[in-house]
């Protein structure tokens, strides 16, 4: 299933190439002293456990198995043990300072690159969103960058910690006895096939477990947003099996992945204890034969205890390595789409604009629509200033599809589109979107309260002035009626409002933004007939001093219109006033008998 390539597409493993490496350390510069700092906390630290041992070493062979007197060996034990609990001490300030460091570097990084790819996702143009898959764009924002945590925030410290550890143990333990360390290296090679086993099917076991577990939460997910369709068609048993065959598949994968992790530890604890074992025989013979100190034997068994672990960490390391590979290519990717809709190299500015617009022979076609298929085919009109244009035709004939090229969501493949007799791919999109208000069918309203809805479109907006287009679009004592007014907080979606509510929050918001070109996109489709009268007056009022587009179905909301344009498949196949097609009885004639007799 589809769904299932883009759950796997999450938990893809590769190498990492150089340019994908210099990439990522690149957001890292900017913290490049705490960097260094890290790396520097890290040295000592790691030092400063590898001494931990040798102190002990130095308290038996001095103090406790050859001295002098009593009194001298006491206080060598005293003064010895008085610098391993400093070294204790300043091994914890270094480990402390070595994490305060290394979140100050991976969080700073992450969050920069966050930021990145979500001011890229605004800039991107609509058609990307048309033809990739949301779950993927949010998966780039939240589940990639998230998985570059461990590389990022740990992966320098805990690589250069595990290299130094092995290496100073490697080192040390061998100028004690170098029969000891060959003794031992008999361990290494099983522990290193097992390591690799458990890497190669433990990551493949938990791979599959990650994906079932998120399958089991768009299960929830999807259910919960449902929930009421679910209800209306009584399918609350079928979706309880559904959801319980999705659990049995996760309780099945969490019991391989934990069958295999519990073999592999207690076999490493065990490689670790056999390691110990034959130090104890081999070194213990060693000792009595006066060979090898007590001290020293005792050192390297705790040498030889700390071996392990980095062995186990650098796995671990390099398996998060590959995962975030992966992730990171598919960050850059996204961070190297370009839209498709920008400010050419000459654009300028729009200046003030009195909305004259003129649609020249323009030719559209969407990047998902065949290409033997025209939405809009040949369209040519004119909108004089003050105007108010109604665009009027069954689903699909391309009304949406206008208002899109107008506001320069998508650009034609032929024809152009000027304002004021400047073509619109000439203009910065920022100066055209700063004159230009949408109110849409779809109603959406961002978290926050009322009043900061209302002054989305232009955060400099007063109260007053916000409470003055509210009651000149009839909504404020709506908005009053609310629990907090206009300080009332809106829930995701704005689901604590009435859809007729949303719509004239939106409307409000619209009309706050003084716009020069007003564009109302099915406005009045979820607002209750005695709401719509109402606005229907502060509309005419707002009309005459802007430029203004209608999509709607409800033919009484375009009766005062200078323009309707009747479209057909994406032509224009009926233009004039609503008097004057109600004349002819043609196709818009049609449509308004059928609106009447609803």
């Amino acid at each position: 299933m589809k769904d299932d390539i883009l759950l796997e597409e999450a938990f893809e493993q590769k190498p990492m190439s150089k340019a994908t490496f210099l990439r990522l350390r690149g957001y890292l510069l900017p913290y490049k002293r705490a960097f260094q700092l890290n790396l520097l906390f890290t040295l000592l630290a790691t030092v400063s456990q590898l001494l931990g041992p040798k102190f002990v070493q130095l308290g038996i062979d001095r103090y406790l198995t050859n001295f002098s007197s009593t009194a001298v060996a006491f206080r060598g034990i005293l003064v010895l043990s008085l610098i391993y609990l400093g070294n204790l001490l300043i091994g914890w300030f270094l480990s402390a300072a070595q994490v305060k460091s290394a979140i100050a570097v991976g969080q700073g990084a992450m969050n920069d690159l966050r930021l990145a790819v979500f001011q890229h996702i605004q800039r991107l143009s609509l058609n990307y969103f048309d033809k990739t898959h949301q779950g993927r764009i949010i998966s780039r924002a939240d589940t990639d960058i998230d998985s570059l945590d461990r590389v990022l925030t740990w992966g320098a410290n805990q690589l250069l910690a595990s290299a130094l550890t092995l290496l100073g143990v490697a080192v040390l333990m061998s100028q004690y006895d170098w029969r000891l360390c060959l003794a031992v290296s008999v361990v290494i090679p099983p522990l290193a096939v097992a390591t690799r086993v458990f890497h190669k099917r433990g990551m493949r076991a938990y791979r599959e477990l990650r994906a079932q577990s998120s399958r089991i939460t768009g299960a929830m997910a999807e259910n919960i947003a449902g929930v009421r369709v679910a209800q209306a068609f009584a399918r609350e048993e079928e979706n309880l099996v559904r959801f319980q065959q999705l659990q049995g598949v996760y309780f099945d994968r969490f019991l391989a992945a934990a069958r295999l992790f519990h073999t592999y530890m207690p076999f490493v604890a065990l490689v670790s204890g056999l390691g110990t074992a034959i130090i104890l025989g081999y070194g213990g013979s060693l000792v009595l034969q006066r060979q090898v100190t007590v001290g020293e034997f005792a050192a390297f068994v705790l040498y030889l205890g700390m071996f392990f672990g980095p062995i186990q960490t650098m796995g671990d390391l390099y398996n998060a390595v590959l995962s975030t590979a992966a992730s990171a290519e598919r960050i850059f990717q996204l961070l190297d789409t370009q839209p498709q809709i920008h400010d050419r190299p000459d654009a300028t500015p729009l200046p003030p604009v009195r909305g004259h617009i003129i649609f020249h022979h323009v030719w559209f076609r969407y990047d998902t629509t065949p290409s033997d298929t025209w939405i809009l085919h040949d369209l040519s009109f004119e909108a004089k200033p003050g105007e108010t244009v109604a665009l009027v035709g069954a689903t699909g004939s391309g009304k949406t599809s206008i208002i899109s090229l107008l506001a320069r969501f998508y650009e034609p493949q032929q024809g152009r589109i000027t304002m004021d007799g400047s073509d619109l791919q000439t203009a910065t999109i920022n100066s055209l979107h700063q004159q230009i208000g949408i109110v849409t069918q779809d109603n959406f309203l961002f978290t926050g309260t009322v009043m900061e809805n209302i002054k989305f479109g232009r955060t400099e907006a007063t109260d007053v002035e916000v409470i003055e287009a509210a009651e000149t679009l009839g909504a404020h004592d709506i908005i009053t009626r609310f629990a907090k007014g206009y300080e009332t907080p809106v829930a995701e979606r704005g689901s604590n409002f009435s859809a007729g509510e949303r719509q004239l929050i939106c409307f409000v918001r619209a009309m706050v933004a003084r716009p020069r070109i007003l564009i109302l996109d099915e406005a009045t489709s979820a607002v209750d007939p005695h709401t719509e009268t109402l606005i229907q007056r502060a509309l005419e009022k707002l009309f005459e001093r802007r430029t203004c587009f209608v999509i709607a179905h409800r033919l009484s909301t375009v009766r005062h219109a200078h323009l309707i344009l009747v479209l057909e498949q994406g032509e224009i196949v009926e233009r004039g006033t609503h008097h004057d097609l109600l004349a002819r009885g043609g196709h818009y004639a049609k449509l308004y008998e059928e609106f009447a007799r609803r």
